[in-house]
């Protein structure tokens, strides 16, 4: 009988010019099932859902968990990469994967009234929208936490249509009901936010990184 052995011990070794995907680059691939470890029915060939995912950022995060295009390749310069957020497309129907292993039970939630589950963050608050049609958590990292805004039009945009200056959400997530509770309004040190997943107290995934070398206007 022919056995195939596996060296687990031996890592990939990235060359100076890849692109990172969840196959070459993520720990958490399982190369047996070809599948992502936390996320379900994930394309691991495609670096859009790579330069989105928290894993995938090194394990000394900045303080404020920074929304920068991440990137596991600490020697790495900017140069050598050219993803902007042209690549991730905040409006497709997979914009944020449901979890491996998780069962809900859509007959006991409690959402947007209050979350389904907790945040495991101490930074973490709950906000229900005025409507009370939609509710997320609200981190802000930002050092102006209290801007006075009401409506998009107002709002100050950033690298995205849905990325703006606001320390809460102004549009629905449109999340699956097994995500809303999971669903996190994130703001940045720069007081731009956008929609991102959390998952064991840890931002999982986000919906458009902040692209290396983008300025405001």
């Amino acid at each position: 009988m022919l056995r195939v052995v596996v060296d687990n011990t031996i890592k990939y070794k990235r060359k100076k010019k890849d692109i990172p995907t969840c196959r070459t680059h993520c720990e958490l691939f399982d190369p047996f099932t070809e599948e992502c470890g936390v996320f379900k029915d994930v394309k691991v060939d495609d670096p859009s859902i790579a330069i989105r995912c928290g894993h995938m950022i090194p394990k000394e995060e900045p303080e404020d968990e920074s929304l920068y295009l991440p990137s596991t390749i600490e020697d790495e310069e900017e140069s050598d990469y050219v993803l902007t957020e042209e690549i991730v497309s905040y409006d497709n129907d997979n914009t944020f994967y449901e979890f491996n292993g998780e069962k809900f039970v859509e007959k006991d939630s409690s959402y947007p009234s209050k979350p389904d589950y907790d945040s495991q963050r101490e930074d973490a608050i709950w906000y229900i929208s005025e409507d009370e049609s939609f509710g997320c958590w609200i981190i802000n990292k930002s050092k102006h936490k209290f801007l006075d805004v009401s409506h998009t039009k107002e709002v100050k945009k950033g690298w995205h249509e849905k990325v703006y200056q606001s320390p809460f959400p102004l549009h629905d997530h449109k999340a699956a009901l097994t995500l809303a509770s999971k669903m996190v309004w994130f703001v940045d040190r720069d007081g731009y936010g956008q929609y991102a997943l959390l998952h064991d107290g840890k931002v999982a995934m986000i919906s458009s990184p902040r692209p290396k070398g983008w300025k405001p206007s």
